[in-house]
């Protein structure tokens, strides 16, 4: 399935992507389409990314987690390579600023509490034969 879609690039770049399309024998967006495919990586590489940042951040909040817990139980804190980068009262106004100031990036925000992870219990119903 193909999709249209518009990217601004500069003139020059235009000018070499024909170039080499011309030598290819393709059109120009066949060749940005095949440039793209052979470098992006696949998705999954970037999932395991995330989800390996998401990991080393959490584990330096946890490692952080009594000197938090001192300085800013029920604060909400921003954790970035293994570093507190950001704290606030208000939840939001550090997403914003964590969002501006790393986009693309994994950042760890998280309330203090008194455990580093909170402890979820589920509660099981039992069906009782009478």
């Amino acid at each position: 399935m193909l999709a249209t879609k518009t990217v601004d690039i500069s003139e020059k770049l235009y000018a070499r992507a024909r170039r080499v399309a011309q030598t290819r024998h393709q059109e120009v967006s066949e060749l940005i389409a095949t440039i793209l495919d052979e470098n992006l990586p696949p998705l999954v590489a970037v999932e395991e990314e995330i989800d390996a940042a998401a990991d080393r951040e959490m584990n330096a909040y946890i490692a952080m987690h009594p000197e938090l817990k001192a300085k800013f139980l029920g604060k909400h804190v921003a954790v970035h390579g293994g570093q507190l980068v950001d704290m606030d009262d208000d939840y939001e106004a550090l997403y914003l600023r964590i969002d501006k100031k790393y986009p693309d990036q994994y950042v760890w925000l998280t309330t203090v509490r008194e455990e580093p992870i909170p402890t979820l219990t589920f509660r099981s119903p039992r069906i009782l034969r009478v």
